[in-house]
C-alpha cells in the first residue's frame, strides 16, 4: 500500500471580494492517494475534488441548536466537474450559494446533499471557492448528532456543542465527509452574545465586537484536519489557561481550558485539569512530540456524557483521569494520524484506549494499570465473535464502529499483546513514534501500522494481524498438569471462541508456584492446537497458573491431576451470578475454594455431590482462581466474573 506524507504548505490569498468578505484560495493538490481503502460516500461526485480549506462562520446561542451563517470551501477539481456536490443536512435551509464570488442560479438540496450545476463545467485542476449560506435547527437529539444543546443541571449551564464523528458534520456545516481528504487549514468563526464564550480548534485569532452586544470568536488552525475534528462549544465559560513545555517539544505552547464560570468549578477541578501536563509529557516521550505544539491543546466542558478529541481542543464532560488521557492520546492517534476508513477505527480508538493504560502505568501505579487491562479483557469476553477490524458490511453501522468491546478494549489489548511479543519496550515505543512520523498529518490503515511494525522489529507480524486484527474471538485453553519424580508435565489444548478463528498462535507465560514459596514462570510458544510440555523439575509444584500477568486475551482452565482421567468443568466462564461446577468423577467429598488473584479466599464450600453451584452475585468483576481439593488431589481453574 502506498504511503503519503503530506508536505504541502498551503497559501491563502485574496481571490475576489463578495459582500466585503475575503475569499480564500490555496495552492497544491494533496488528497491522499491510498489504494484499496473503502470509501463510503453518499454520492460519488464527492470524490471529484480535493478540499483545501473550510471557513465556517455561524451565529450560535447556548439554548438551542439553531444556527445561521455560511461555510466557505476551497477546493481543486481532480477531474472535470459537471455537478458539484457537498453534504449538508436537509434540516438546514440553503439561502444562497456562490462560486468564486458569483451567485449560483441552479442548485438542489435533498437527501442531505447540495448539488450545484455551474454554468460552465469546472475543468480539471481548477482551484475555486464555494460559499454556502444557510440557516436552521441542526442535529438529531440523539447520541449521534452533529450539533447538540444540553443543560448541565449540576452546574446550571446551557451548552451548545458539536460532535461530528463519524457521519454528522453535515448537521452543522457544509462539507465533504471523506476521511482521506483532510483540509489544509480551517477557520471556525462563532458569533454569540457577549455573555458567552465559544471554544474551538486552533488559536483564537481575535474577538470582534459587533452591534447588539455580540461578539465573534475567530478560531483558526493551519494544521491539516479531518472534517469530523472541526468543532465548537458555546456556553457561559471562564478561561483557565497556562503554558506547558514538554521535554520533547521545541517550545512551550498554550494549554487552554474553557470551563463553566461557576465560582467553585475551577476549585473542584483544578488538580485534575493540571494533571494533563504530566500526561502531555508522558505521551510526548512515548509517541513523539505533541503534533500541534505551534497552536495549543485544551478542553471545552460540555454535558455530553463522553469526550471527543477535537483537534487541539477536546470537548468533554469532566476531567476524569482515564477520559482526559484517552482524549489526549487521540491527538496523536486519530487527529495527527487518522484512520483512513472507519473500518480501521482501531487506529483511533484502540490506540487512545491504550493511552489510558499507559497513563495509569506511568503516572499512577502498575497495579491500577493491570486492573484496567483486566477489566478490558472482561469486556472483550462479552464478544466471543467479531474482529477489531470492521467488516465491510458493518462499515456504516455507528454502534459497530464504536464497539466498546472490540474497537476500544480489544483494540487496546491488541497493542498490549504486541508489546508482549516484542518483549522490548524501547522497540515498542520506537514503533509508535515511527508510525507517527511516517503518517503525520495524514491517514493510515491497520495494514500500514503492520508494515511499520514489521519494519522496526525486523520480524513479520502478519500472522498476528491475521488472527487478532482481522480474525475473530480469542483463545480458550485447557491445561492438565502433573509431576513425575523429575519432571513437570503440562498438556495443553486450545480452541478459538469463534469458529472463524479456530486457533491462535501465541506466546503464553505459565506461572509455577513452588512448595518452597518461590514463584517462577516459563514462556511457551503455541504453534499448534495441542502441546505437551515437559520441564525438568525436582521441586514440588503447588500450582500452575496460565498467563499470570494477564498479557493475553484468553480464558484458561488449569487442572492439577494425579490420575490422568480425573477433571472437572466450570460454566459459564465468564460467569455472572452463578458458577456451575461438574465433576466427571462423580460424587466424592471435596473442598471447593474460590480466591482472588491476590490469594484472598472469597468463598469456601464442602460438597460430596457431582454438581455444585456457587452463588456469586456479590463478587466484584475480576479474575478468580477456583481450586478443588479431593483427598490428595488438587485441581485449579481460572474463572472470570463479568
Amino acid at each position: 500500500m502506498k504511503r503519503y506524507l503530506l508536505t504541502i504548505i498551503f497559501v491563502l490569498s485574496v481571490l475576489r471580494a463578495h459582500a466585503s468578505e475575503k475569499e480564500h484560495v490555496c495552492s497544491g493538490h494533496h488528497a491522499f492517494g491510498i489504494s484499496n481503502v473503502p470509501t463510503h460516500v453518499k454520492d460519488s461526485a464527492l470524490l471529484l475534488y480535493d478540499v483545501h480549506f473550510y471557513g465556517i462562520d455561524l451565529e450560535v446561542n447556548d439554548t438551542s441548536t439553531y444556527i445561521k451563517g455560511s461555510t466557505q470551501i476551497l477546493v481543486s477539481a481532480l477531474e472535470q466537474i459537471d455537478e458539484l456536490v457537498f453534504e449538508l443536512s436537509i434540516n438546514m435551509t440553503v439561502d444562497s450559494i456562490f462560486i468564486d464570488g458569483e451567485k449560483v442560479p441552479a442548485y438542489s438540496h435533498g437527501n442531505d446533499l447540495v448539488k450545484i450545476t455551474p454554468d460552465v463545467p469546472l475543468e480539471e485542476g481548477r482551484h475555486f471557492s464555494t460559499k454556502i449560506f444557510y440557516h436552521g435547527t441542526g442535529g438529531k437529539n440523539s447520541i449521534f448528532s452533529g450539533i447538540s444543546n444540553r443543560f448541565d443541571s449540576f452546574w446550571g449551564k446551557h451548552v451548545t456543542y458539536t460532535l461530528s464523528e463519524p457521519f454528522h458534520a453535515l448537521d452543522w456545516f457544509a462539507c465533504k465527509q471523506v476521511l482521506t481528504d483532510k483540509a489544509d487549514s480551517a477557520h471556525v468563526y462563532i458569533t454569540t452574545t457577549d455573555r458567552l464564550k465559544a471554544g474551538s480548534i486552533g488559536l483564537l485569532a481575535g474577538v470582534d465586537s459587533l452591534p447588539g452586544n455580540r461578539l465573534t470568536h475567530k478560531w483558526e488552525t493551519h494544521y491539516p484536519i479531518a472534517f469530523y475534528l472541526l468543532s465548537m462549544s458555546v456556553s457561559e465559560y471562564d478561561e483557565y489557561s497556562f503554558y506547558i513545555h514538554p521535554e520533547q517539544s521545541p517550545d512551550s505552547f498554550l494549554f487552554q481550558n474553557y470551563i463553566y464560570d461557576s465560582p467553585s468549578y475551577l476549585l473542584e477541578n483544578k488538580d485534575d485539569i493540571d494533571a494533563t501536563g504530566d500526561m502531555m509529557n508522558l505521551f510526548a516521550w512515548i509517541f513523539g512530540n505533541y503534533p500541534f505544539w505551534q497552536e495549543k491543546y485544551g478542553h471545552c466542558v460540555a454535558p455530553m456524557g463522553v469526550g471527543m478529541e477535537h483537534q487541539t481542543m477536546t470537548t468533554l464532560v469532566n476531567f476524569g483521569f482515564n477520559l482526559v488521557a484517552h482524549e489526549l492520546a487521540h491527538q496523536w492517534f486519530g487527529d495527527n494520524v487518522t484512520c483512513a476508513s472507519w473500518q480501521d477505527i482501531w487506529i483511533n480508538e484502540g490506540f487512545a484506549s491504550y493511552g489510558e493504560y499507559l497513563a495509569l502505568e506511568y503516572l499512577d501505579s502498575k497495579k491500577e494499570a493491570d486492573f484496567w487491562m483486566l477489566r478490558a479483557h472482561e469486556r472483550v469476553f462479552t464478544e466471543p465473535e467479531g474482529s477489531v477490524y470492521i467488516p465491510e458490511e458493518d462499515a456504516t453501522d455507528e454502534f459497530r464502529i464504536f464497539s466498546s468491546a472490540l474497537s476500544y478494549k480489544k483494540g487496546a489489548a491488541l497493542l498490549h499483546m504486541i508489546r508482549y511479543e516484542l518483549n522490548d519496550d524501547s522497540l515498542f515505543y520506537m514503533t509508535l513514534k515511527s508510525f507517527q512520523e511516517q503518517f503525520a498529518d495524514s491517514v493510515a490503515t491497520g495494514h500500514d501500522f503492520l508494515m511499520v511494525l514489521n519494519e522496526i522489529s525486523g520480524r513479520s507480524f502478519d500472522w498476528f494481524f491475521d488472527q487478532w486484527y482481522y480474525g475473530q474471538g480469542y483463545p480458550v485453553f485447557n491445561f492438565n498438569w502433573w509431576q513425575t519424580s523429575d519432571s513437570l508435565i503440562i498438556l495443553a489444548d486450545q480452541r478459538g471462541s469463534s469458529s472463524a478463528t479456530p486457533f491462535f498462535r501465541t506466546s503464553l507465560d505459565i506461572g509455577l508456584i513452588l512448595e518452597d514459596g518461590l514463584d517462577t514462570s516459563i514462556q511457551v510458544n503455541y504453534d499448534s492446537p495441542t502441546k505437551r510440555i515437559q520441564i525438568p523439575m525436582n521441586q514440588k509444584v503447588r500450582d500452575v497458573v496460565a498467563d499470570p500477568l494477564n498479557w493475553i486475551v484468553d480464558i484458561s482452565q488449569v487442572i492439577h491431576r494425579y490420575v490422568t482421567n480425573a477433571y472437572f468443568s466450570v460454566s459459564p466462564n465468564p460467569f455472572q451470578d452463578e458458577l456451575n461446577i461438574v465433576f466427571n468423577s462423580g460424587d466424592a467429598e471435596r473442598e471447593i475454594i474460590l480466591t482472588d488473584i491476590n490469594g484472598r479466599v472469597v468463598d469456601r464450600t464442602f460438597s460430596s455431590y457431582g454438581t455444585v453451584s456457587l452463588h456469586t452475585h456479590d463478587l466484584a468483576q475480576a479474575v478468580y482462581l477456583l481450586q478443588v481439593i479431593v483427598g490428595n488431589e488438587s485441581y485449579t481453574a481460572k474463572v472470570i466474573r463479568q
